[in-house]
């Protein structure tokens, strides 16, 4: 069980455990405000990463405990890097647009303001996340010992177990957790905040999920990328996590106010979300099981449901992108666990 290699999956584990599952919508929304609102919400979500470190405290004592402080302390400068840089850039697109008078587009498209910068954020914001895990996994817990009295408990719990059994089940256990949390809860997040353009109305502009139309929008030519930058932009899907999902509903003509309005997810879009959802778990066993030949079985079975709506253009831009976000995401990371089983598993 001390097996340095599980170990760093633990780790894995628990990063995304703290990013996504634990990291609640107001958690979210606080992160990406401004003021003593956003202060609050990175140390509320930097005290969550620290809760889900606290075994490797009492495992390694000192060590554990310097690892958990420097992770949590990490995640949140990289979480607020993250923020001001994704608004930075989602302000110049929607600028970008309006310089170009370029007007509001119907509910599925990729949109005048589209630019895939944000979505590039959040995989680099993950990315250096587990960067730095690693970087401090090596560094610290690698040449550390496991504490006397834990690693006492540990052996009285398994008692007369056999450790080698243990150690391929809870390897098993960990890879598997953490690739059904990045396919349910992490890539539903980069494909919405992937597909999604700038959205503005009535003085507010939203990156992810919709707002209704203003009565009287604002006409694109006369607002000056100054005017842009006083309004108040939101990052990401924040109210609906997996809102943006390609296989959504579209909205007739795209001005239906109840629709466009933030708030739960109609029942049709939640089945389209279950769907993507769906989708990524089958590329996952299939990549896992080596049967990726049937991999396009599953895109053609979901692109068949679409096949008329592809005529037009936006709509097949948009849902192209969402797809093949979806099954790369679902590909990559199984590749990855299949991997991580292969070298912990033997």
């Amino acid at each position: 069980m001390t097996d340095p290699i599980l170990v760093l999956a633990w780790l894995v584990l628990a990063h995304f455990a703290g990013d996504f599952l634990l990291q609640t919508g107001g958690i979210a929304r606080a992160k990406a405000g401004s003021g003593s609102r956003a202060l609050a919400g990175v140390i509320v979500h930097g005290l969550i990463v620290a809760a889900c470190l606290v075994p490797v405290g009492l495992a390694y004592g000192g060590p554990g405990w310097l690892f958990l402080a420097l992770t949590a302390v990490s995640h949140v400068a990289i979480d607020r890097a993250k923020v001001l840089l994704t608004r930075r850039v989602a302000v110049a697109a929607l600028a970008d647009a309006h310089r170009r008078h370029e007007g509001p587009q119907p509910a599925d498209h990729l949109g005048r303001a589209w630019t895939p910068r944000p979505a590039a954020l959040f995989v680099a914001d993950q990315v250096f996340h587990l960067i730095v895990a690693v970087a401090l996994w090596a560094v610290i817990l690698v040449p550390a010992t496991l504490a006397a009295g834990w690693a006492t408990a540990v052996d009285g719990w398994l008692g007369g177990w056999d450790r080698a059994v243990v150690h391929d089940v809870v390897a098993a256990a960990v890879v598997l957790a953490a690739l059904a949390i990045v396919n349910i809860q992490a890539a539903a997040l980069f494909v919405a905040v992937l597909v999604r353009p700038v959205e503005q109305s009535a003085g507010e502009t939203r990156w992810g999920g919709r707002v209704a139309p203003a009565t009287t929008p604002p006409s694109p030519a006369v607002v000056a990328p100054a005017a842009v930058r006083r309004w108040s932009v939101r990052i990401g899907p924040l109210d609906a996590r997996v809102e943006a999902e390609p296989d959504a509903p579209r909205t007739v003509g795209g001005t239906d106010s109840a629709a466009l309005a933030p708030g739960p997810l109609p029942p049709s879009a939640r089945v389209g979300a279950t769907i993507g959802v769906l989708e990524r778990i089958l590329i996952v066993v299939f990549v896992l099981t080596g049967s990726e030949a049937a991999i396009g079985f599953v895109v053609a079975a979901k692109t068949l449901a679409r096949f008329r709506l592809l005529d037009d253009r936006d709509f097949a831009e948009y849902y192209l992108l969402g797809t093949l976000a979806s099954v790369a995401v679902a590909i990559i990371t199984a590749l990855v666990g299949r991997l991580a089983l292969n070298t912990l598993l033997g």
